[in-house]
């Protein structure tokens, strides 16, 4: 877990939950939001559901005694879990080009999940919005206190600064709390188990939508039904959001996505009925009949409750369109249509899938589920009657014959009808591919376009500054130079009013206060630059160089480290760099020192700050880090590494220094510390934090943090 995270839930107030389990869940009841941590392992809570576990897994809180810390806004939860998951910077944006307010409208309309971060190059604070699924909730830490901002005020802060933002993606998995593993619960869940097996036996349920596509047509037999099970469950898998809400559709209520029987599966009823016909029974005309019926209501072996049989048979266009062809006819169609009502082959256009059959047509399948069901009664009468007459029986088996070949005629019409429908809607799709080709080069060529016009208007706005410039007299026009440049150029220069007045060579002796010394010296500045008619980025050279790090940095070596040394009798652990603040006549920012090694090559090192005596030899060195990025093992090497050269060299150099406005993370403590002698038991060097380059030469490596305009000396810990 992130550090500043740890601390900041840890300010959060304390909350009471059980252990195990049943803390959980009496958490999630009241829809808590905030942190539950249990030994090592933490878990973040927004309205009662868990939107991450880190350093450990949710089992972990099975048994375990935990803490509890409610969160006072409902983003932090969020946020801190999206940060500790991390996730994937999509992309940098900068204020003034693109708005914060505008990225969050796309953010939103797209239903985003994942975090906005702004706090690059903004000194106010830090400022972050979380999103899940669209929906946003904002944050702020402001100032050097990190007063904590939400809701619309941080987001209407946010967008008022000026600054990089990130916008990154976070996977977030939303965790179920287990049950309590008690003997209670497991009987409650089998009782409850029970209850919806007995339930799901009589009545449809919001996930049976597989059940619900196959039971529309089991005239087959049971690898029939099992066929159209798997091609159900194909469809709800392929769209379960669906397939769901199909099967919880009320029977007067006709939807867009009420499943169909299949092409395949009417050809399997076709067949089957055929081959009974062929079979030469007697009875095979109403058995056919039968068939037709039952593919109209659901099997007796698994009862159901009545649904809406004509909102859940639809007729395809291949269907309509065969019943219009057939209206000339001698009623042969119409026989078997009333044969393959129960089924419908799937539209072949989605927008015709769409459309659903309206209250009449409903009506119209209830009249002829009735009529059919008046049919198989009749069929059964005429099957006892064949019984009892075997000459009634062959005239039955010739016509049987008759209406199997009238039915296989019909069944190849429509197949032919079905493949002409396929190839025109291949061809459609075909056609629509091509257009879509066709959009995407016009789009390509426009961006194009635009990219040019953009750049036209570019170089157009080029050439009028250069000519505006061209005509300003040249004496007026000033020069703007960047920090880094400004800096390079500049050394500051220790001085007095007075040298009768008490100055830095008399601190040592401790007859001066520190204020008499202030109040005499002086720090001036010279450039190699007209700083007169130079800015900033856009701000005078003097108001810039005051407020830098560099600057600051000078200013507290020579009035105010002398006198902390004094007050904590530290004179002598550091005496090199004691004694070399009074020798201290200039300041050079961005210092190299250049020496030459026993080869003669020349070797240069170069500091942020290079703090030389009159003669121009190095006393003290510093390296600067204004970031907010902690500085790491790496970077307090190349500092010690740096000086070891100098200090080899040139004995003058008392200490270098590394000054943060961060914090120094472990490695740059650790390596810090193998650079000293550490003050080991073997140690007879009363020197402090002294790194030992030769016998009798070396220097004092400190760590300075910049904590609100003030210098803290942290290593050796004054």
């Amino acid at each position: 877990m992130d550090s500043r995270t740890v601390e900041r839930v840890r300010s959060w107030s304390s909350a009471d939950a059980a252990d195990g389990y049943r803390g959980l869940h009496a958490l999630a009841d009241r829809a808590f939001s905030g942190a539950v941590v249990a030994d090592d392992t933490w878990l973040f809570m927004l309205n009662g559901r868990v939107v991450g576990v880190f350093e450990g897994g949710i089992e972990d809180f099975e048994d375990a005694s935990s803490d509890v810390y409610e969160a006072p806004h409902l983003s932090l939860p969020l946020l801190f879990a999206m940060q500790e998951a991390g996730g994937e910077t999509k992309a940098t944006y900068y204020t003034n080009d693109t708005p914060l307010s505008e990225t969050d409208e796309t953010l939103a309309d797209a239903g985003f999940t994942g975090y906005v971060e702004l706090s690059e190059n903004v000194l106010s604070g830090d400022y972050y919005t979380a999103y899940y699924g669209g929906r946003s909730l904002s944050a702020a830490f402001v100032g050097s206190s990190e007063e904590l901002i939400t809701g619309e005020e941080a987001f209407e802060r946010a967008d008022d600064e000026v600054g990089l933002y990130e916008v990154v993606t976070v996977d977030i998995d939303v965790t179920d709390v287990p049950e309590p593993d008690e003997e209670a619960t497991g009987d409650d869940v089998e009782a409850a188990a029970g209850a919806a097996s007995a339930t799901e036996a009589s009545e449809p349920t919001p996930d049976d939508g597989a059940t619900a596509v196959a039971a529309v047509d089991e005239t087959g037999t049971a690898g029939e039904n099992a066929d159209a099970n798997q091609a159900a469950a194909e469809q709800a898998a392929a769209d379960p959001d669906a397939s769901s809400e199909r099967a919880v559709k009320a029977p007067d209520e006709p939807t867009t996505d009420e499943p169909s029987v299949s092409a395949d599966e009417s050809e399997r009823d076709a067949r089957t009925t055929r081959d009974t016909l062929e079979a030469g029974d007697a009875a095979a005309v109403s058995e056919a009949e039968q068939a037709a019926d039952v593919a109209r209501e659901p099997p007796a072996e698994r009862p159901s409750p009545e649904r809406p049989e004509a909102a859940g048979v639809e007729q395809s266009p291949s269907a309509r369109a065969v019943d219009d062809e057939g209206e000339g006819e001698d009623g042969v169609f119409s026989e078997e249509v009333e044969w393959r009502e129960a089924t419908t082959v799937p539209s072949l256009d989605p927008e015709k899938a769409a459309t659903r059959p309206s209250s009449g047509a409903s009506s119209d399948a209830t009249q002829q589920r009735t009529q059919g069901t008046a049919a198989t009664k009749q069929a059964a009468q005429r099957s006892q009657r064949s019984q009892r007459s075997q000459p009634a029986r062959q005239s039955a088996s010739s016509e049987t014959e008759e209406r199997v070949a009238t039915l296989k005629e019909a069944v190849a019409e429509r197949e032919e009808r079905i493949e002409e429908l396929e190839a025109r809607a291949d061809a459609a799709e075909s056609e629509a591919a091509e257009l879509r080709d066709e959009l995407t080069d016009l789009e390509e060529e426009r961006d194009a376009l635009r990219n040019e016009v953009a750049e036209l208007r570019a170089d157009l706005e080029t050439a009028r500054e250069r000519a505006d410039a061209a005509e300003e007299p040249e004496e007026t026009a000033s020069s703007d130079r960047t920090p880094a440049e400004a800096l390079a150029g500049t050394n500051l220069f220790v001085r007095y009013g007075s040298k009768a007045d008490p100055t830095l060579d008399a601190v040592a002796d401790g007859d001066v206060s520190a204020e008499a010394v202030n109040a005499n010296l002086r720090l001036e500045h010279h450039t190699q630059f007209d700083a007169s008619e130079t800015t900033v980025d856009g701000d005078s050279f003097d108001d810039f160089l005051e407020g830098t790090a560099a600057y600051r940095f000078v200013s507290w070596i020579v009035r105010d480290l002398p006198y902390e040394l004094l007050d904590t009798g530290r004179t002598k652990g550091l005496a090199d760099v004691f004694d070399a603040i009074p020798d201290i006549d200039r300041a050079e920012l961005d210092g190299t020192i250049s020496i030459r090694d026993d080869e003669g090559e020349e070797l240069r090192s170069t500091f942020d700050v290079v703090l030389r005596d009159r003669m121009g030899n190095p006393l003290l060195v510093a390296e600067l880090n204004p970031e907010r990025d902690p500085v790491t093992g790496d970077e307090m090497d190349g500092l010690v590494e740096n000086a070891e050269v100098v200090a080899d060299a040139q004995e003058s150099l008392g200490g270098a220094f590394y000054v943060t406005a961060s914090f120094f993370e472990p490695d740059a403590l650790e390596a810090a510390t193998d650079a000293t002698d550490g003050g080991g038991f073997l140690s007879r060097s009363d020197k402090e934090s002294y790194v030992k380059v030769a016998r009798k030469s070396g220097f004092h490596l400190c760590l300075v943090e910049d904590r609100n305009e003030t210098f803290h000396v942290t290593v050796p810990e004054l």
